[in-house]
């Protein structure tokens, strides 16, 4: 499948998600549907926790950041620890994460939805939901972007 039409495909599969999810559960299923691995879709449950900025608090991080760092971690993270090098996993995230800082400036929940949490009315929340789904949406972009970056200057593991 070309870049293009892979990147097309992975907006189709983040948008056919049903409600409900978090941020960092739709990057990271979003990802996975284009990865190969032994790791089940199930494991997103480990992502639970991370939406809304860590356990819904806003606080920190942008789930969709988290759900994009652990789809890599897929690919070029450690099987077995502390076996194996985690640096290119880092190196990895940090591209990752850089690209989605260069696209919207931040990576923290708060900097990124905080004045739509303020207001508290239904339009707001509507509106958190819609500037949500795009920074998950391009956070897969971005993370598959990053992945097949990597893919193409560094051997598989």
């Amino acid at each position: 499948m070309d870049r293009g039409a892979m990147l097309r495909e992975a907006e189709r599969i983040h948008d056919g998600y049903v409600a409900g999810l978090n941020c960092a559960e739709r990057v990271f299923l979003t990802v996975h549907a284009f990865v190969s691995t032994d790791v089940p879709p199930q494991a997103v449950a480990m992502l639970s926790g991370l939406g809304g900025g860590v356990g819904g608090t806003r606080d920190d991080i942008c789930g969709a950041v988290s759900g994009g760092v652990a789809a890599i971690g897929l690919i070029h993270g450690r099987p077995n620890p502390p076996e194996g090098d985690r640096e290119r996993a880092y190196v990895v995230a940090r591209d990752f994460v850089s690209r989605f800082r260069t696209a919207f400036g931040v990576t923290g929940c708060c900097d990124l939805v905080g004045d739509l949490l303020r207001e508290g009315t239904a339009q707001a929340e509507e509106q958190r939901k819609a500037r949500c789904a795009r920074f998950t949406r391009l956070a897969v972009r971005l993370c598959l972007e990053t992945l097949l970056q990597h893919e193409r200057t560094e051997s598989p593991r």
